[in-house]
């Protein structure tokens, strides 16, 4: 039961690993940022920057760090993420709407062997369903990263 409980959760984790973009190795996705987006960009050292967006050229992207402006070469660019948070009011009813189903999904036959015995875990039933429905509410809630630009070898 345990196992079936996180077998589902996971489950409701993983659609978001598939959405890989093919053309995140084109520079020139960069271009759509807009000025002040929040973005992270990640060098060749592995050191993370975050900060609003200020611009990029050919040779570099310039980005808000603090109080300063930081530049980081093209070519010691990794990855270059934006913060995004378009899609959160959906996801997050999607995210719910998983929770509850699984919840159901996994209670209603429990109750119906129950009630056979002349037992109920109506209230059980109840509580689980909330809560898987509150924790896929809650994963659909949390902001999301989109890469727009990685670096291919």
């Amino acid at each position: 039961m345990q196992r079936l409980i996180w077998t589902l959760f996971l489950l409701v984790l993983v659609p978001g690993l598939g959405l890989a973009q093919s053309s995140q190795g084109n520079w020139d996705n960069l271009k759509q940022l807009h000025a002040g987006q929040k973005i992270e960009v990640v060098d060749s050292s592995m050191k993370s920057l975050r900060g609003p967006f200020v611009s990029v050229s050919e040779e570099a992207i310039t980005l808000q760090v603090g109080k300063s402006q930081e530049s980081v070469g093209r070519a010691q660019v990794v990855r270059v993420s934006v913060h995004d948070t378009s899609h959160r009011t959906r996801n997050m009813v999607i995210g719910a709407a998983i929770g509850v189903g699984a919840g159901l999904a996994l209670t209603i036959p429990l109750e119906i062997q129950q009630s056979n015995e002349g037992n109920s875990i109506a209230g059980k039933m109840a509580g689980l369903t909330a809560a898987l429905g509150g924790a896929g509410l809650g994963l659909g809630a949390m902001p999301g990263n989109r890469t727009i630009y990685r670096f291919k070898k």
